[in-house]
């Protein structure tokens, strides 16, 4: 009974255990990514303070009142006291809520563009950590099947050692290819253990989040070429339509200079009410007065032009930083294209049976082994040569994916949240 109940928990250990870790595929991935990531969440943050800017420059500078007081009662206190009251209001005649309003526009959506490009990069982190562990996963595939080879060939060749058909020398070339085999499997999992952290940090997930990959590496040819065309990127990329609105924001700037270099002008109304007194005169009345006043400064000084020449160097500066990268981005699809296009072949190449015909080889060898016909040393070989070339083609279908992954980022292709607008869409 007692026998019976440890098996029982250790068959409920192992199902909580292979529970506790949930596969993810890649799309689920990107989507935690979207979600949950920490940076995302404070970069969208900041599109919510941009907004407020647009309602705070739509407004009117607020009303001035004025009071004036004056009485002789400190000196000859006849009774004289006059008393004002003046409400004034600046308001703007060249335009600056106008320009201060275009401003905040721009701002708001350079902000959004901002925040479509974080999310282009972070994903593409979050696509090429997720191949570089399908590509560890791959790798321990191979090394288990290596150990896994390496622990039946033991055992025969220590069966045929104790028949004293095969020497000890055998026996302990076997031990070392199946030591190497477990060592390079425990620094794939270290390999495997960092990927699944950096994944979980760009998910915001915590440290202790496991999770296998669901899916693997798969070569798929490139069948449009012209879905990456330069044009299309130039349209599409967050990086580059940010850079092409901040030259579209130091012309909104320069508009508000210009508007700020006439000062708002100023009209008042008011109120007076005056009481006079004349030695050895009957009492005065009191006088009451009703006024208008209007405030025009003029700009025969300070007419913003550091701020103007500030606005126009500033636009100079946003024209050459589009065109460096525009260069940028013709380079970055260039490189990604031809290792598209570089190591397509190459995997073809692979994929025509070279492996079969290596894995069979090294059945081939081992069977020969077994019944005396090759030596050891060939069988060991046979190994190393199908552990080399497979290894290769993994390492080769990891480049051309992280290929793939850096062309279509640097083509502007990626999951987003953000909707972008024109700052003339902007309310």
């Amino acid at each position: 009974m007692k026998k019976l109940l440890l098996v029982a928990g250790v068959v409920l250990a192992m199902v909580s255990s292979l529970s506790a870790q949930q596969s993810l595929s890649l799309d689920a991935a990107i989507g935690n990514v979207l979600k949950n990531n920490r940076e995302l969440a404070a970069a969208r943050v900041r599109i919510e303070e941009a907004k407020p800017r647009l309602q705070q420059a739509g407004l009117w500078p607020n009303p001035e009142i004025d009071l004036e007081g004056r009485f002789d009662n400190a000196f000859n206190n006849e009774g004289e006291n006059d008393f004002a009251v003046g409400v004034s209001q600046p308001f703007s005649v060249s335009g600056r809520i106008r320009a201060q309003k275009g401003v905040a526009r721009v701002d708001i959506v350079r902000t959004l563009v901002e925040v479509a490009d974080l999310e282009r990069r972070i994903v593409g982190e979050a696509r090429r950590s997720f191949t570089e562990l399908f590509a560890v996963e791959e790798q321990r595939k191979l090394q288990k099947f290596l150990i896994g080879l390496n622990e039946e060939l033991l055992a025969a060749t220590k069966a045929a050692l104790g028949r004293g058909q095969v020497s000890e020398k055998d026996v302990n070339a076997i031990e070392i290819a199946l030591q190497q085999a477990r060592q390079r499997d425990k620094v794939l999992e270290t390999q495997r253990r960092a990927r699944v952290l950096e994944l979980n940090r760009l998910m915001g997930q915590p440290a202790a989040n496991d999770f296998i990959a669901e899916g693997a590496l798969k070569f798929h040819v490139l069948d449009d070429p012209s879905a990456f065309a330069e044009e299309k990127a130039f349209a599409k990329r967050p990086d580059l339509i940010l850079a092409r609105l901040d030259v579209g924001l130091t012309k909104a700037e320069q508009r508000l200079v210009k508007a700020e270099r006439f000062d708002d002008w100023k009209i008042g109304v008011g109120y007076e009410r005056e009481q006079s007194v004349v030695d050895g005169a009957p009492s005065q009345g009191v006088d009451q007065f009703v006024g208008l006043k209007l405030s025009i400064p003029l700009p025969l000084f300070d007419r913003k032009q550091g701020r103007l020449r500030e606005t126009l160097a500033a636009e100079e500066r946003s024209r050459k930083t589009v065109e460096a990268l525009t260069l940028q981005i013709e380079q970055e699809l260039a490189d990604a294209l031809n290792r598209v296009q570089t190591l397509a072949p190459l995997l073809e190449s692979y994929q025509t049976g070279i492996l079969q015909k290596a894995e069979e080889n090294v059945k081939l060898v081992e069977n020969g082994y077994r019944q005396g016909l090759t030596s050891i040393v060939e069988a060991i070989q046979s190994r190393q040569q199908f552990a080399e070339l497979k290894s290769t083609y993994i390492d080769t279908l990891r480049e051309y994916a992280l290929a793939r992954i850096d062309l279509e980022i640097a083509s502007g292709i990626f999951p987003t949240t953000i909707q972008l607008k024109k700052p003339h869409e902007v309310k």
